[in-house]
């Protein structure tokens, strides 16, 4: 069974109140300010075990119009209990004995308002699960991760932000993600501007996906037997157990592992489903780590990040060599925006113009999870992919 959820969200667009920019927008240009969020409050508010919960982008100067403000739970005027700060998006919390309908915020200049949403941590309990931000990724690539990861790695659900997407709709994700053996589907509507980096190649304009990750660890997955955090290009591989099993197993209930670039051949570079990924280059750089938690151990109050664990320290010290991912090179639409290289060596052009060569372990890899033929020869070719400079940590 699918679900289809839209977050109860909060816009000051009907008044002149916005949120300052992280950078000069005349420096930085036109794509900055565009993809900028200058006007949501709030992403969603919920209610879960006596509270209400708002999830923002970063707050900046709203921070203390929102103090000053009067906010109100079904007409009763409440205060703020707390109020979290994190790198990328904020937290307000207001006291609630039982679960009000809506909340308001009336302050200098606005006043907003929205329903206020159930927890759904029930949908996971006990589930293995997977969260990911998405936009018009072909729902074919969506269908095939999701059958790898329940064939490869025991994956039970999967809980997807759709960003807006305009090439399908959420109902055929849905169908397309049941038919992959996954016991529980959530889609959830989230069509907010994403956010770009800066000139200084800094990610704190980007909220949303940050904000996203911890709206599930909240929301969703305070019940979850374990989640990865994993885009729909990566795909995990592990030795001795699943992601899920050895997560568990470990002492901080949480595996961080990074990842390998891999490509098409030399004869199937139009070539975009993941099945397709088994060469690699000596040349390309390690992906950034991903990792797996679960949200009822020693880590629990932890904030999750992209990459990491925000307060965490001793990240590499604590990387799991029996787990990794392939990251998939041409299963992308690039859609984040990011002036990306995806892998591609230095002094390279196209990806197909390197040295690629065979590897058996991964093509064994993607054997066991998509035994399947899937769809072949799905999108653009090598001489249509002319990528552009290199910019340094760019991949978030």
């Amino acid at each position: 069974m699918f679900s289809i959820i839209k977050l109860s969200s909060a816009d000051l667009g009907g008044s002149e109140v916005r949120r300052n920019f992280v950078t000069d927008p005349f420096a930085e240009g036109s794509n900055y300010v565009e993809s900028y969020d200058r006007t949501t409050l709030w992403y969603d508010a919920f209610w879960r075990a006596g509270r209400v919960y708002l999830v923002c982008p970063k707050l900046f100067n709203l921070l203390p119009l929102i103090r000053r403000a009067c906010i109100k739970l079904d007409g009763c005027v409440t205060p703020i209990s707390k109020l979290r700060q994190y790198r990328r998006y904020d937290t307000i919390e207001v006291c609630s004995v039982s679960q009000p309908r809506e909340i308001s915020v009336e302050g200098e200049g606005f006043e907003v308002g929205s329903a206020v949403s159930d927890e759904q941590t029930h949908l996971f309990k006990g589930l293995n699960a997977h969260t990911t931000l998405t936009l018009n990724n072909d729902i074919r690539w969506i269908r095939d991760f999701g059958s790898y990861m329940v064939k490869a790695q025991g994956l039970e659900a999967m809980l997807l932000f759709d960003n807006g997407s305009t090439n399908h709709c959420l109902e055929e994700v849905g169908t397309a993600l049941m038919t992959t053996g996954l016991k529980r589907v959530v889609l959830v509507s989230a069509p907010f501007k994403y956010g770009l980096r800066t000139q200084q190649n800094s990610n704190r304009a980007k909220f949303l996906q940050t904000a996203m990750l911890n709206l599930a660890r909240l929301r969703f997955f305070a019940s979850a037997r374990a989640v990865i955090n994993a885009d729909i290009d990566e795909l995990i591989w592990s030795r001795g157990a699943n992601v899920f099993d050895l997560t568990r197993q470990s002492y901080l209930g949480f595996s961080i592992f990074s990842g390998e670039w891999r490509f098409p051949g030399s004869q199937q570079t139009r070539n975009r489903s993941h099945s397709a990924h088994d060469h690699k280059s000596k040349e390309t750089e390690i992906c950034p780590c991903k990792y797996c938690i679960v949200p009822q151990g020693r880590l629990k109050h932890l904030s999750w990040d992209v990459h990491r664990l925000s307060g965490l320290p001793f990240k590499n010290m604590l990387k799991n060599s029996n787990i990794g991912f392939y990251h998939c090179h041409n299963t992308s639409t690039q859609w984040k925006g990011s002036p990306t290289r995806r892998g591609v060596p230095e002094g390279v052009r196209n990806w197909c113009d390197g040295k690629l060569e065979f590897d058996s372990a991964t093509r064994a890899v993607l054997d066991v999870g998509l035994p399947e033929a899937f769809d072949r020869e799905v999108g653009v070719g090598c001489e249509d992919a002319i990528l552009p400079r290199r910019v340094a940590g760019s991949e978030n």
